[in-house]
């Protein structure tokens, strides 16, 4: 069975157990780095929001062996479990004057998204795209966002230049930045895990820089004079190496002999150890102390 009778099958057996008063469909959703993700979507007349359940990854299970009508009750339990039968204000999740204080932006790579940057505002930085986003704080959806496309900037008779001056304002108000040493995140994150016998020398000479949420933390290099005040405390220019959209690591030049071999240390962990989806780039950027800027 190839993918696309996959989800004929899929579809037609979930529309049997929701019944005719659910209108099931797919939706094609683009993502980071060119994904394309196929999600089912299921509406019912008296709601607003209706659940997605993407179903790229169950294709690979069925062809791993996985019975069909086990992935299809699968879908059917995320689709029940998340639908929200609470009266929620839909359009107040974009509406401008309550979610301008919400809008910040992250970093994406501009080559990787071409079809995506013809729908949405932004702003090239290097070889990397600058895009903008609303944190949802509506308790239905604590962790979601919303990526503001040109629709929005309609709706809201905005420029991309307004949307920008307001994102860069609020980031480091709504992200703070958070610039640690690598062993101090090890040890965090290995006391969270209940390991507490590991002794994680200080005199390792890599930082790790992100922000408050660990979401789309990259993007805290173009927080002002993050980078040049780290590169003035430390003496030094900076290789700044982009581990995924969540973060950068940030290495003294001075601790570099070889910086050659960065760049496929780089695409090594992205095709190894990164969803495609987290990717930033496959190459490092230096700060230059005495030019006061990023290059790559």
């Amino acid at each position: 069975m190839d993918y696309s009778m996959f989800k004929d099958v899929l579809l037609e057996a979930l529309r049997e157990r929701f019944g005719e008063d659910s209108d099931i469909s797919y939706n094609r959703v683009l993502k980071n780095n060119g994904i394309v993700l196929d999600g089912i979507c299921v509406k019912h007349s008296d709601s607003k929001i209706s659940p997605t359940v993407y179903v790229n990854d169950y294709y690979q299970d069925f062809l791993g062996g996985r019975d069909l009508d086990d992935i299809c009750t699968t879908v059917e339990k995320l689709i029940t479990q998340n639908e929200i039968t609470d009266e929620i204000d839909v359009d107040g999740l974009i509406d401008f004057e309550r979610i301008k204080d919400n809008i910040v932006f992250k970093l994406i790579n501009y080559a990787q998204n071409d079809e995506l940057l013809k729908t949405v505002p932004h702003e090239k930085y290097l070889d990397l795209a600058v895009v903008y986003y609303i944190i949802v704080t509506n308790d239905h959806f604590e962790g979601a966002s919303i990526l503001i496309n040109n629709n929005h900037l309609k709706l809201w008779n905005k420029s991309a230049e307004e949307i920008d001056k307001i994102a860069k304002a609020n980031s480091p108000v709504v992200l703070k930045a958070e610039l640690k040493s690598m062993a101090d995140v090890l040890s965090e994150l290995l006391l969270r895990e209940g390991e507490c016998d590991f002794d994680l020398s200080s005199e390792c000479n890599m930082y790790v820089l992100s922000n408050s949420e660990k979401m789309f933390g990259a993007a805290a290099i173009l927080y002002e004079n993050i980078i040049s005040d780290f590169s003035e405390k430390l003496g030094c220019d900076l290789y700044i190496l982009p581990s995924s959209v969540h973060e950068v690591i940030i290495v003294p030049s001075d601790s570099v002999a070889f910086s050659d071999k960065l760049d496929e240390m780089i695409c090594e962990v992205n095709e190894t150890q990164l969803p495609k989806s987290e990717v930033l780039s496959d190459h490092f950027y230096y700060y230059s102390k005495a030019d006061n800027c990023i290059t790559f």
